[in-house]
């Protein structure tokens, strides 16, 4: 009975540290190094804090992340407690707090609540990275579009005029055209700074760049 006692107060314990912590001997599963700034998800699993934001960042623009093991939606991530007890030291690292800054406000968009609505501004930022994506050219195009012909019907039958009249041309066919030429203007500007970035990588590491061409 003590055995078991004693076994049973074992793996509560681990159980405890594992929900307060991530396990010593395990890695993240994204950069499959040690642990930074370490998350965990709704599933269990434990993240770097940077590694999870940059997936989510990359992976899903508007809607939460999959766990990369087991495919679990991650609806809030839960940082490790200690992070938050670094934030009053004097010694905290400003990357450390830009990640929880992140997180925050990944749980405001996706737990819920009124605090989505004041991330607003966070929404159009996303929605413009994203379609700046060269990898993803009109991407959302047929979304805005929709919109576009939303808010042109809407101009059409509300009382203001304030738009220039063409011959050929009406408020929903203006608000269309415009909407495209947002779309294919904002992916031309996502080619060309990744085209700057490659070159500044270039410029950095010469010789892997050479290794690459031969």
């Amino acid at each position: 009975m003590e055995e078991d006692s004693g076994t049973h107060t074992a793996a509560s314990s681990s159980s405890v540290s594992e929900r307060n912590g991530p396990p010593v001997d395990d890695c993240c599963p994204i950069c499959f190094g040690s642990f930074s700034a370490p998350c965990r998800g709704p599933c269990g699993h434990w993240y770097c804090g940077g590694c999870i934001i940059e997936y989510w960042n990359h992976v899903a623009a508007f809607r939460p992340c999959k766990c990369p093991m087991c495919s679990r939606l991650i609806t809030k991530l839960t940082p490790e407690a200690t992070l938050y007890q670094q934030q009053h030291d004097d010694n905290d690292d400003a990357g450390t707090r830009q990640i929880l800054r992140s997180v925050r406000q990944y749980n405001c968009l996706f737990v819920g609540g009124a605090c989505g609505f004041v991330l607003l501004p966070l929404f159009l930022k996303r929605l413009i990275q994203a379609m700046m994506d060269p990898d993803r050219p009109v991407a959302y195009l047929s979304r805005l579009r929709l919109v576009a012909v939303l808010l042109g019907a809407l101009y059409t039958l509300s009382p203001f005029d304030f738009l220039p009249r063409w011959r050929y041309l009406d408020a929903i066919d203006l608000f269309d055209c415009s909407a495209i030429a947002l779309s294919f203007g904002l992916y031309f500007v996502g080619l060309y700074s990744r085209r700057r970035r490659l070159r500044r990588l270039r410029q950095l590491d010469p010789a892997s760049h050479f290794e690459v061409d031969m």
